[in-house]
């Protein structure tokens, strides 16, 4: 028989035992969410700001460009002041190609992602950025890409998304499929997206540049002739030139097995068979026209840019431009 100092500790050692083992199996308890057999970590963590976000939602390691064509008028100005103030990222690199003879340039803030480029008014606004583009293999040096002109003004968000990154938007839509992204289509006088602004990767940036298929795509229309080249890798000597290069742009896209992309809810009418359906069921003139977008008019919050220059509903362009610049709310807080 144990003495009774010994019989104690005994006791005492197994009600430690046992306690033991039962917190260990209550801790485990409380760590595990029912049903799904999986235990739980009880600790807050901070979340790690470091990473990076996934590529799906941003293009911050691709490098992008955005470039930016403009030429002296007095709604481009304001169209350009607007960017500046409200368009303008760290989050890519940023060329604003000044045409003849303008001050505009002074506007341009002196920032390490910003340049500015002073040219001869010539070439019009696809052929200057494919010049640009082209001098010293420039756009090898990136992957996605931007182009637009101080035609239109934007970016326009409802005050419901103070999230959405403006050139976000536009990139997101460009993937192995898809290699042409702009904000609407014009039927007339073939499928094409209208080019105050696209968006594209590298592969479709070297379709529009390839010199050996500017004329792989012959249609004669009311601008150009059946072999008149198009794209971006020559100069558009009339505006007859840079028309017609334009319309053919898409088709130098599609020729190549890849799919194009617009923001204007219409589109839908494709049903998701491309820019081709969409023109045989859709509007087939030209929709950047006072109340022609099916009987009225593009709204800026559905495609982000609106074209300012043809005079479509100033008011309401006008009173949305006034609010936006109220709001502190710019794309150095949205776009990263």
């Amino acid at each position: 028989m144990l003495p009774v100092a010994a019989y104690w500790r005994v006791v005492l050692i197994g009600v430690l035992i046992s306690s033991v083992i039962w917190l260990l199996m209550f801790r485990e308890s409380l760590g595990r969410i029912p049903g799904l057999g999986y235990a739980s970590q009880l600790v807050h963590v901070e979340p790690d700001t470091k990473l990076a976000p996934p590529e799906a939602t941003n293009f911050s390691d691709p490098p992008r460009l955005i470039l930016y064509s403009y030429a002296e008028s007095k709604i481009g100005r304001r169209n350009l002041e607007y960017f500046l103030d409200k368009g303008l990222h760290g989050a890519a690199d940023f060329i604003f190609i000044f045409n003849g003879e303008t001050d505009a340039a002074s506007l341009v803030p002196d920032l390490p992602n910003v340049k500015v480029i002073r040219r001869e008014n010539k070439c019009f606004d696809l052929g200057g950025m494919g010049e640009i583009l082209r001098k010293n293999d420039l756009w090898k040096q990136y992957k996605r890409f931007i182009t637009m002109n101080a035609s239109i003004r934007g970016p326009f968000f409802p005050r419901y998304d103070r999230t959405s990154c403006w050139s976000d938007v536009f990139l997101d839509r460009v993937t192995e499929a898809t290699k042409l992204v702009g904000t609407t289509v014009n039927c007339d006088p073939s499928p094409h997206i209208q080019s105050m602004l696209w968006a594209t990767d590298s592969v479709g940036m070297g379709i529009l540049l390839d010199p050996e298929l500017a004329h792989s795509v012959p249609q004669e229309d009311h601008w150009g002739r059946l072999n008149d080249p198009v794209g971006l890798s020559f100069c558009h000597e009339t505006m007859d030139d840079a028309i017609h290069s334009e319309i053919g742009s898409t088709r130098l896209i599609t020729s190549q097995g890849y799919g194009i992309d617009v923001l204007m809810t219409a589109f839908e009418l494709s049903e998701g068979s491309g820019i081709g359906k969409y023109c045989e069921v859709g509007q087939p003139a030209d929709l950047l026209r006072e109340g022609r977008y099916y009987g009225s008019n593009i709204h800026p919050y559905e495609t982000i840019f609106f074209k300012s220059n043809r005079e479509i509903d100033p008011n309401l362009i006008d009173k949305l431009t006034d609010w936006h610049l109220k709001s502190d709310l710019n794309s150095w807080k949205t776009c990263k």
